[in-house]
């Protein structure tokens, strides 16, 4: 809490949360009061509640219902369209039992570009509003969509130009825009992200890259921010950026109770777990793809790039010469990762010791083989293995 100037017996405050970052000026009328002796304050606007220590008792500083847009269009995710608008309800809830006017509480509406009826990728049929320049949100949420071949993503992505226009527009006006999966690529056409990090889904990062090359992509967080545009990772991952939402607008607390009453695990920051470390790179390479069979067939041994090379005739500086150039990584970084990327298999698939995993992918040492393993997969051998393998009931 920081105190402006102050006019006479008035004076003139502007209140800014450390701990969720809400912010908003204020003009409070305390000609009377002595705030070094008061431990907490509350006022009826915006449901402010301080204390002259500035620590976070509560901070719900909104001067109207935070109006909420969910941009539809066809062939999006249900999922993604209405699980973002069920989040806003819950929060809704939340807010309500904490016994605070209704100003404070989200509204949304379902528009598109055109107003009419769209259809989601599950055959399901949702009536929307046209999108109206004059009309200003407070957030814009872009939902991710199914494609069936690349061509139709481009089509998908072309079909869009108006609803971008209206996203630039709806940002210069103080939303904020969030998107996630295939629905970063729409508002990466837009420029907002040029110079700024983002994520989107992993399997699509090589073009995400190619199309949008200022954009600083980020894959290893699920969410990221700048500049009140939001975006998140693969499709579900809408779960995690609404409760990333709600803490903006609500605070940490409704935040952390949303996520409590729908399960949503917001520990799982980091997308580096759910990443393959072998690119599925296609490449026409005749004597790479003898050099991966051969790493395949040796990976448990102690593994030299000269028997590689004199077992498919070439020399060494070929066979590291037409890695670079097909995979672009050299042999033994291939291997690296052709090893760790089985032993992710192994751990998904049974109760296999984690020794013998390690020498079965070609490590003599465990320790160090774990180490390595978290370094590249961001989780721990054993904590991959509880997360990812399936259950004794899934099993049977």
């Amino acid at each position: 809490m920081r105190r402006t100037p102050r006019d006479h017996a008035v004076r003139h405050w502007t209140f800014k949360c450390r701990w969720c970052g809400s912010a908003a000026p204020l003009k409070i009328w305390l000609a009377t009061l002595r705030w070094r002796y008061v431990n907490k304050v509350s006022f009826s606007v915006g449901r402010i509640a301080v204390n002259w220590r500035n620590r976070h008792i509560q901070c719900d500083i909104r001067h109207s219902m935070p109006r909420a847009a969910i941009l539809s269009y066809d062939d999006c995710y249900a999922s993604s369209l209405g699980g973002f608008a069920d989040i806003l309800q819950v929060a809704n809830s939340h807010l309500r039992r904490q016994g605070g006017d209704g100003n404070a509480q989200f509204n949304w509406r379902f528009v598109s570009a055109t107003g009419k009826p769209i259809s989601a990728s599950n055959g399901l049929q949702l009536n929307t509003e046209p999108i109206r320049p004059r009309e200003k949100f407070d957030l814009v949420f872009v939902p991710s969509a199914y494609y069936a071949s690349g061509k139709a993503f481009d089509q998908l992505l072309a079909r869009q130009s108006a609803a971008c226009d209206w996203l630039v527009s709806q940002w210069h006006a103080g939303a904020y825009l969030a998107a996630n999966c295939t629905g970063t690529f729409v508002l990466a056409q837009t420029g907002l992200l040029d110079n700024r990090p983002a994520t989107t889904t992993w399997w699509l990062a090589d073009q995400f890259r190619s199309r949008f090359p200022r954009i600083d992509l980020q894959l290893e967080p699920v969410v990221t921010e700048a500049d009140r545009l939001i975006c998140a990772g693969a499709s579900a991952s809408y779960l995690l950026q609404t409760i990333h939402i709600v803490e903006r607008f609500s605070g940490a607390v409704i935040a952390a109770q949303c996520a409590k009453t729908m399960l949503i695990d917001v520990s799982q920051t980091k997308q580096l777990p759910y990443l393959p470390l072998l690119a599925d790179k296609a490449h026409a390479d005749s004597l790479v793809h003898r050099a991966q069979h051969w790493l395949q067939k040796h990976m448990a041994k102690d593994v030299k790039i000269s028997e590689m090379a004199h077992d498919l005739g070439v020399s060494e500086r070929t066979i590291i010469r037409r890695f670079q150039s097909a995979l672009s990584q050299p042999p033994l970084r291939y291997l690296q990762s052709l090893r760790i990327e089985t032993a992710r298999g192994l751990l998904e698939a049974g109760d296999v010791s984690l020794d013998r995993i390690t020498v079965q992918v070609g490590y003599n040492d465990t320790s160090s083989f774990c180490r390595l393993f978290k370094n590249m997969v961001g989780l721990s051998p054993g904590a991959y293995r509880d997360r990812f393998r399936p259950t004794s009931e899934s099993q049977q």
